[in-house]
């Protein structure tokens, strides 16, 4: 759940009830939140593509391309964009729609599987471009960032009677 606009005051999750923060042990300490969500901005970014001129020329080449049967030599070829496009014909007719995937990687911040920290991002890349272009570096862009802390319990947790307290 994100916790912003009408959301932006609630403590615990509408859904599963899950606290929004971690339990504090001193009542005067800020409240941590069990994980944090930095978005950036990806609109700004493909209107830079189509007016660069060198980049604009490139974003209808799905369209103009040759594809050769039962080889996929980009993902426009794929069977998932196919069927995509024959279930959405009005959005595959205009060879400018730009055409995006999603790419989730998480991974451990400081390489310790004891750490408690970890980091989720979500890169974009446009599927509008040659193959050669839509995987380098500067067509991926970096749309969410998803910092956790995973609660790691202590001794004194770990005994089921302070857990059920905890719980409640």
């Amino acid at each position: 759940m994100l916790y912003s606009l009408e959301n932006a005051e609630s403590i615990k999750c509408r859904t599963y009830r899950h606290s929004r923060y971690k339990p504090r042990i001193n009542k005067g300490r800020t409240l941590i939140a069990y994980r944090k969500l930095r978005y950036f901005q990806i609109i700004p970014r493909l209107q830079r593509l189509f007016m660069s001129l060198e980049t604009a020329k490139y974003i209808t080449w799905h369209q103009s391309h040759d594809a050769v049967d039962g080889v996929m030599m980009h993902p426009f070829n794929g069977e998932a964009l196919k069927y995509f496009n024959s279930m959405h014909p009005q959005f595959s007719v205009k060879s400018r729609n730009v055409r995006l995937e999603l790419y989730i990687n998480g991974f451990n911040l400081f390489r310790s599987f004891i750490a408690p920290y970890s980091c989720w991002s979500v890169i974009i890349t446009v599927y509008n471009l040659p193959p050669g272009m839509c995987m380098r570096l500067e067509f991926m862009f970096l749309s969410t960032i998803i910092v956790t802390h995973f609660w790691v319990p202590t001794q004194k947790w770990e005994n089921k009677k302070n857990w059920k307290k905890f719980k409640k």
